[in-house]
């Protein structure tokens, strides 16, 4: 009986671990683009949202405006080099792992869209994530009444942007 009880308890535990291990990525982060950086060569994308690529532009107050580098600039600014924690979502087409991230308690994609810097983007996210879309919905309002970012010029949607510039 007692055998019983211990390898149930160690299934369980193992079981725990290995779920635990899949669901939650965490490390020192380096950015790539606006929505996009790695940890320990892993490559994460940051679920709900869309940033301007790296190399789009847009016009604000009559100029031209670096979306992309302004993106990852501010997206820099909250993580390079800091502690990332990122529970899985999903993966995308090219394996990367689709996460809501954390930097001192503070939800990444959620600031990003805050700030203007990133809409939204839900056509992608499973049915079963646990992202509070209540929140990024209102920080996209909020952000597209002030004019904040993205909201206060004109910009191609991200992904208009690169099923255009694909393949160039």
């Amino acid at each position: 009986m007692m055998n019983i009880r211990l390898v149930g308890a160690a299934l369980a535990a193992l079981l725990f671990t290995a779920s635990a291990a899949s669901a939650d990525f965490s490390g020192q982060a380096r950015v790539i683009d606006g929505d996009t950086f790695s940890i320990r060569q892993q490559r994460i994308r940051i679920a709900a949202i869309d940033a301007c690529e790296r190399d789009q532009t847009g016009f604000r107050n009559g100029a031209i405006w670096r979306c992309g580098i302004e993106a990852r600039r501010f997206l820099a600014s909250l993580i390079d080099g800091k502690h990332v924690r990122c529970i899985e979502v999903d993966r995308d087409q090219y394996k990367r792992l689709v996460g809501q991230c954390f930097v001192d308690g503070s939800d990444i994609g959620l600031e990003m869209v805050k700030a203007g810097q990133a809409s939204l983007l839900l056509r992608y996210l499973p049915r079963s994530h646990p992202i509070d879309l209540s929140q990024y919905r209102h920080a996209e309002d909020r952000a597209r009444q002030r004019g904040q970012g993205l909201w206060g010029a004109q910009v191609e949607p991200p992904s208009s942007y690169r099923r255009s510039h694909s393949g160039n």
